[in-house]
Parts: C-alpha cells; sequence; structure tokens
C-alpha cells in the first residue's frame, strides 16, 4: 500500500510541471490568437466597413436604446430585416454588450466576433484534450490560432464570424456533460449540463443560417457513428435521464425554428427564398446531383489550398482557406482516425465533423463555394489536422528519433514562412487592394467621420450612391446616429426584390438614380452638403463649392465634399 502511494506521489510530481508548461504554451497561444485578431481591429484587415456588419450594429443599438431593431420589431428572435435580407438575430444580441460599454462604432461592431474567435482557440482545446490528449490539444489550438481563414472572418461582424465558435461550442458541452461520444467510459452524464448543452445546441442555430443545417446533420452523425454507447448508456438510470435532458432539450429550443421555416419561409428564409440557385428549384434528380457535386468540391484542393471563395474580398488574400502544409496533416489525420474508427468513438466524432463540415453551403449553389456557409466545419479539419501532427510525430519518433526531430524543425520552418508571408500580406497589401477599398466603403466612412462633429452644421446631407452598398446603414453607425431620432424623423424605403433601398432618414439623402424624389423642404444654399464621386453633379465651379476630398490610397480622389 505505502509502495503505491509512493508511484502516485511520484507521477503527482512528474506530471504537475508538465501540466505547467502545457498551461504556459496554451496562455502563449491564446495571446498570440487574441494579437491577431485584436490589433488595430475596426481600422484595418480589414479597413472601413460592409454593410452587413453595419446593419447588424445599427440593429442592435437601436435594440439597445428603443427596444426594437431599426425596423420597428421589438426583440426580435427568428430574423432582423437588415437592409431586406432578413439576417439571423444572434450576432446582433452578441453586439449588445460591447454597445452598453462602449457606443456604436466599427470596433465594437467587429469585437464580439474577435472575442469569440479567442475563445474558441482555447474550446479547440478542450474538447481535443477530452477526446484525445493535450499534444493533440495544444496542437488544434496553435493551428486554429494561425488559421487564416478563422482571422480573417473573426476581424468582421458579420453573423457568419462567430459561427466556428457555434459550431463548437455544443460539443464542449456535451464533453463536458459526459455524453459517450469519447473514449472515456469511466465518468457517467451529468444531467444539468446535458440539458444545458441540449438547450445550447438548438440556440445556436438561430445564427447565421448555415450553422441549421451543420449542427443538425453534426449531431446526427456523431449519433449514428458512436450509437453502441448510445445505447450502453440508456441502461443505466443517470445515462438514460442526462440522454433524455439533452434531446428533450435540443428539440425544445430548436423546433420553434424549424416552424417558422416551413410554415413561414417567407420571413426567416427570405434571403434564401430570393437565391436561384437552391435545392427547391430543380427537379430532384438535378438536386441530388447537384447537392453530391458541390459537396465532394468541399474537399478539393483548390477550394481548400489554391482560391477558396470566389468573392474577392472573403477569401484568404493569395491562398485558400488554410496554408499548403495543412495538406499532409489533414492526410496523415484522416488515416489516423479512419485506423482508431472501431475501437475509438473519439475518432468517429472527428470524422463525424469533418464529413457534416460542407453540410451549410450545400443546399445551394452558384459561381462558386461560399466560405461563409462553409465556415461551421472549419474546426472539424483543423482537430483532424491536429491529430494527424501528433500521431506523425509520434509514429515518426518510434522508427528514428532523429529524423523525427529533423522532420519537426523543417516543419516549423515552413510554417513561419508561410504566415510570416500571409500576416505581411493580410495586415499590409491587402488593405490597399481597390477592391477592398471599396467593398468596405472606406471612402464614405472617412467621408461620414469628417461629417460626425459638422452634422448639425449642415440642414441637408445628399450622398451618392454610386459604388456603394446600403450607404444609409453605413452612415448610421459611423455617425453614431440617434435611434429615437430614427424612429422619429421621416425615413422613405423602397423593396427592389430582396433588398430594401432608402432614399431618405432625418436629413440625410441617398440618390438612387430612379428611386431618388426631390425633397419638398426647402434648404439653405450654405447648409447642404453633398457627398459625390468626382465630376458626378458636373459643379459649375467645383473649386470654390468643395470643401474636402476623399483620397484613395494611391492619391486617387474617390468623393467630394461640396456645397451647391
Amino acid at each position: 500500500m505505502a509502495c503505491q502511494e509512493n508511484l502516485l506521489s511520484q507521477e503527482n510530481n512528474q506530471s504537475t510541471p508538465l501540466l505547467r508548461r502545457t498551461w504556459v504554451i496554451l496562455l502563449l497561444i491564446l495571446l498570440l490568437a487574441a494579437f491577431l485578431r485584436l490589433v488595430k481591429l475596426g481600422q484595418i484587415s480589414p479597413p472601413g466597413l460592409n454593410q452587413d456588419e453595419a446593419a447588424n450594429a445599427w440593429s442592435a443599438y437601436c435594440i439597445l436604446k428603443t427596444g426594437k431593431d431599426y425596423a420597428g420589431v421589438s426583440w426580435p428572435i427568428f430574423y432582423v430585416r437588415n437592409v431586406g435580407g432578413n439576417s439571423s438575430p444572434l450576432y446582433v444580441y452578441m453586439i449588445l454588450p460591447f454597445q452598453a460599454l462602449a457606443g456604436l462604432n466599427v470596433y465594437t461592431t467587429r469585437l464580439p466576433a474577435a472575442l469569440a474567435a479567442v475563445f474558441n482557440t482555447w474550446l479547440i482545446y478542450f474538447v481535443a484534450a477530452r477526446l484525445f490528449n493535450r499534444p493533440t490539444a495544444l496542437a488544434a489550438a496553435a493551428l486554429l490560432a494561425i488559421d487564416p481563414w478563422d482571422i480573417q472572418h473573426s476581424r468582421w461582424g458579420h453573423d457568419a464570424s462567430v459561427t466556428p465558435f457555434l459550431s463548437l461550442a455544443p460539443l464542449a458541452l456535451m464533453l463536458w456533460a459526459n455524453m459517450p461520444i469519447s473514449d472515456n467510459k469511466a465518468a457517467s452524464p451529468r444531467l444539468l449540463i446535458a440539458a444545458v448543452a441540449g438547450i445550447l445546441a438548438g440556440v445556436v442555430c438561430y445564427g447565421y443560417y448555415a450553422v441549421r443545417l451543420f449542427v443538425p446533420a453534426f449531431l446526427f452523425l456523431v449519433v449514428l457513428f458512436t450509437l453502441p454507447r448510445w445505447l450502453q448508456t440508456l441502461k443505466t438510470r443517470k445515462g438514460l435521464l442526462a440522454v433524455a435532458a439533452f434531446f428533450i432539450a435540443f428539440t425544445a429550443s430548436y423546433c420553434p425554428l424549424i416552424w417558422q421555416h416551413i410554415f413561414h419561409p417567407e420571413g426567416v428564409a427570405r434571403h434564401l427564398s430570393f437565391s436561384p440557385d437552391r435545392i427547391d428549384n430543380v427537379p430532384l434528380s438535378a438536386a441530388v446531383k447537384n447537392v453530391a457535386l458541390r459537396y465532394i468540391q468541399h474537399f478539393g484542393p483548390y477550394f481548400l489550398f489554391i482560391e477558396g471563395d470566389l468573392h474577392p474580398v472573403l477569401s484568404p488574400p493569395g491562398i485558400g482557406q488554410f496554408y499548403w502544409y495543412m495538406l499532409p496533416l489533414m492526410l496523415a489525420g484522416l488515416i489516423s482516425l479512419v485506423l482508431k474508427f472501431k475501437s475509438s468513438p473519439s475518432a468517429r466524432v472527428i470524422l463525424a465533423a469533418v464529413l457534416a463540415y460542407p453540410a451549410g453551403d450545400c443546399l445551394i449553389w452558384g459561381t462558386g463555394l461560399s466560405i461563409l456557409r462553409s465556415a461551421p466545419g472549419l474546426c472539424g479539419l483543423l482537430l483532424l489536422s491536429a491529430v494527424g501532427a501528433v500521431d506523425a510525430f509520434r509514429w515518426l519518433w518510434s522508427k528514428n528519433r532523429n529524423a523525427a526531430l529533423t522532420t519537426t524543425a523543417i516543419f516549423a520552418v515552413v510554417v513561419i514562412a508561410f504566415n510570416a508571408w500571409y500576416l505581411r500580406n493580410f495586415f499590409g497589401e491587402y488593405n490597399r487592394r481597390p477592391d477592398v477599398y471599396h467593398l468596405f466603403h472606406t471612402d464614405f466612412v472617412e467621408a461620414c467621420e469628417w461629417l460626425k462633429p459638422r452634422f448639425d452644421d449642415f440642414d441637408a446631407v445628399f450622398c451618392t450612391t454610386d459604388g456603394l452598398n446600403m450607404p444609409y446603414v453605413i452612415s448610421t453607425v459611423v455617425l453614431g446616429y440617434d435611434p429615437k431620432k430614427w424612429f422619429s424623423e421621416p425615413r422613405e424605403f423602397t423593396t427592389q426584390g430582396e433588398w430594401d433601398y432608402c432614399t431618405r432618414y432625418g436629413k440625410m439623402y441617398f440618390m438612387y438614380k430612379g428611386l431618388f424624389k426631390q425633397p419638398t423642404e426647402q434648404y439653405r444654399q450654405n447648409r447642404v452638403l453633398f457627398i459625390i464621386r468626382p465630376g458626378e453633379l458636373n459643379l459649375p465651379d467645383p473649386d470654390k463649392q468643395i470643401i474636402r476630398k476623399i483620397y484613395r490610397f494611391d492619391g486617387q480622389e474617390t468623393l467630394w465634399l461640396c456645397t451647391p
């Protein structure tokens, strides 16, 4: 007995320094993840402000100040109107506490996404540690911290930005609740945490609509792949209650959303209904073919490593979604997990995540694969790579230690080189691309920042819409507009197709061709401001009328601020 106690004491003494080193490494990884996502957030990478993130911010601020989104709906649950597309409300509510602390601005719009990504770096460590071991957990956290796909999309305020976190959180809670999905057979399920995991699995589906497809698909595959463990768990009273609590809680939180999609698609699925390339618009045989083809394309090198999303500002600049060094890690992870499939529920869970990864982007097809709709599956691919990295190193170590160390050193140099090249590009040249500059309305944001302290000096402001996407919602955020004034002052909207075009709110006018109407009010000439493209209104004497010019990074004039 005394001998056993001495052995346990020695093991604990040996594990304590190892555990300390693990936490130190994890802390460094988290600091790196935070730095890459928070440095100059709201200023660069991307610069300016996109209309989708501006709509989220403006809806959140209106709810914060009035209890209504900017379309006038009190505390929306299933969707917010947001420029007409009826987007998910979850990110809007995530913005609220940050606006309560620091107001309406670009920084608070993007901060929830950045912080969720940093927390997700710890979360993926937790998941990998529960499923496998600490080395794999550290590898997963490190890969996520430097992943170009995650870095780019955690730095703007789109509702798709938080989907990797939303998709991983239910799995983390399921593991915390000791649900039968890991190799750990000793721990008994926790009833309360299982119920919370079920609720969370349903609640996250109120986020970006791709999550509504990925999470159920992933849960289905997890249960299917680990079904013997679930059946074994049901034989105990505690296990039966925990499993029942999870599925009842998930059903209760998820079914109201499904009800809306079935019986009120004109509201909750308005954006999807305007897509011509969707599953219900073609015969069944064509739909099956299109879904299968699109599913397979998500695993191709063109999307993963070469080009990525065809949208000019969504895919990481110069590469696909991942660095090329991830390819051998993924292949090694796939081999390892397939070999462990029969014996390891943990391996089956990761394979389920990999198989479910394209689910959010397969029911709509068009010119190319979507990096936004594929994002819920990001963490599954990173966990696959982490398994590959650790297992490949261990295999090589068992064969030849010198070869293992040499290979690791070379691989580390490659990783550093790829990341240095990409980060220099992303935080540098990427911000000087004309498409990024204009798609994030950098010039219009600068114009509104100039206008903000002088707003009361003008009775009317007339804005161009040339090259701008929903400039009204951009202006509300940058000007820090008062939601109470928004609801009390005149507002003029025209809906064409899916989108709501605003031609006026208060004294802000937006000159859409064919939609804009001359105001009936009479304004004093010296108290009217025009924000226009150079030469747009054929000013008789521009040198005298221009108050300020906005220049692009290359010196090209992009906007004039002038008086009549």
